[in-house]
């Protein structure tokens, strides 16, 4: 099935994109890689009849990262620059990793970050480790510019607090605790694929005692989200580095599985996809875990 026919305005600023965006209404949808969006106008789940081409704004496609400020990315940056920075893969490792398993290298050529998040997808591949990494995402609309952090910008299956005329122009990143380490694991038919599971995990230790933890789930929820339940079962636990562990480990992956809230599709039916959040759970802390001891 092809494109039903739209016409496509093209700006250069952020504040003409948000006029135009806000005057079209929902017969407007904004265009950038146009990687989920064309999808979805092929099988006829979008019909907008004005595309707002957003490509050219040039404030929204870089990579800064600063001491003091931490990392910003626009939201116009393809999911390929991301993959190949090296701040990035210096610094924040995870964004990196979640990057090279996003789809085909067409797809993360074209993809943007403010893509895969406008989308609100539950399997929005940028989503656990943002959560993890404790990132905010500027917003710019009608109303004027707010941050907004990422445990609130997801409010539902394709639905975030993003309002009519409201775009993403960057997502802010802070430092993580320093010799924290991170890590993002998804289970897919393939590594391009839709992930049917993924998590994210964080890791600070103080000796042997676990300081800090922060896990993040995605595609098992009606949106990706924090695994509170789960980080309490290890933060301020002694890991011994035996057996014990191990033990420790496979509960919090159990704990993790209890919170989320998985359904039957296409991908994979509810009670497999449980199993598969444990075994990532565990799987994603004992690598962090071993990356923090060395």
């Amino acid at each position: 099935m092809g494109l039903p026919e739209f016409d496509m305005i093209a700006t250069d600023t952020v504040e003409e994109a948000c006029s135009l965006f806000f005057g079209y209404g929902a017969d407007a949808q904004l265009f950038a890689g146009g990687t989920d969006l064309f999808i979805k106008m092929k099988q006829r789940r979008l019909l907008p009849r004005m595309l707002i081409n957003i490509k050219r704004i040039p404030a929204l496609d870089r990579i800064r990262y600063d001491a003091d400020e931490g990392l910003r990315i626009g939201a116009l940056t393809a999911i390929q620059s991301i993959r190949d920075s090296t701040v990035i893969g210096e610094k924040f490792r995870v964004l990196s990793q979640a990057a090279g398993v996003l789809g085909t290298p067409q797809i993360r050529n074209l993809g943007t970050l403010g893509g895969n998040l406008a989308n609100a997808s539950p399997s929005a591949e940028f989503a656990p480790p943002l959560l993890i990494l404790e990132a905010s995402v500027r917003c710019v609309g009608p109303g004027g510019e707010r941050l907004v952090p990422m445990n609130e910008f997801f409010v539902g299956p394709g639905k975030s607090v993003l309002s009519q005329g409201e775009l993403i122009t960057e997502v802010h990143v802070p430092d993580s605790p320093l010799r924290a380490q991170a890590i993002y694991l998804k289970h897919s038919l393939r590594t391009m694929d839709v992930s049917m599971a993924a998590a994210a995990a964080l890791v600070l230790l103080d000796g042997d005692v676990c300081r800090e933890v922060r896990i993040a789930l995605g595609a098992v929820a009606p949106t990706p989200f924090r695994a509170g339940k789960a980080e309490e079962a290890l933060r301020g636990k002694r890991l011994s580095g035996d057996s014990k562990d191990r033990a420790l480990l496979e509960e919090v992956g159990r704990i993790a599985a209890d919170e989320s809230r998985p359904i039957d599709d296409l991908r994979g039916y509810a009670s497999y996809r449980r199993k598969v959040v444990a075994m990532l759970v565990r799987q994603g802390l004992e690598q962090a875990i071993a990356r923090a001891r060395n």
